[in-house]
């Protein structure tokens, strides 16, 4: 027997369509727009040297590495070091093509990071326009009233620096 649909429930409204000149927002594959193996928020600290500071964190306090990535001239230039589900991402210091120029910050994942700069401009943060980086995330920077960093991004694609 073929049901009918019952002629007093309202028909479901329709979603209202995207515009279609608007770029596609890449998530991941769970939507959250976190990286594999990534918390939401993780600690970003800019160093003088990226090799030397995984050797100290391995000896001193037991991390582990995780994603490591030389630049042209061969040196690290960008590190995870992992402690069980925690994660400290490692950059050189002053790093012009950093998201904070080398400086520290929290790396911090997001769904939409366009929506969500829009959300801190308009709570009144300094807000750096979003970029998609060569590393794979689409990235802006907050900077809040008391002047941390807030390293906004959205997972699209694992990619090596080239």
């Amino acid at each position: 027997m073929k049901r009918r649909r019952s002629l007093t429930r309202p028909a479901r409204p329709k979603k209202p369509r995207k515009d279609p000149a608007a770029a596609p927002v890449r998530r991941s594959p769970d939507g959250s727009g976190l990286a594999p193996g990534m918390q939401a928020v993780n600690t970003y600290l800019a160093v003088a040297n990226v090799g030397a500071s995984m050797e100290f964190l391995e000896r001193a306090f037991g991390f582990a590495r995780g994603v490591v990535l030389s630049g042209a001239d061969g040196q690290v230039r960008y590190a995870e070091m992992r402690h069980g589900s925690s994660v400290v991402m490692l950059v050189t210091r002053n790093d012009a093509t950093s998201p904070t120029s080398g400086a520290a910050g929290l790396y911090t994942y997001v769904g939409d990071v366009d929506d969500a700069l829009a959300r801190a401009r308009k709570a009144g943060a300094g807000v750096d326009d979003a970029e998609d980086k060569a590393w794979g995330d689409r990235v802006g920077v907050v900077t809040d009233p008391d002047g941390y960093r807030w390293v906004l991004a959205t997972f699209k694609k694992l990619a090596p620096f080239s």
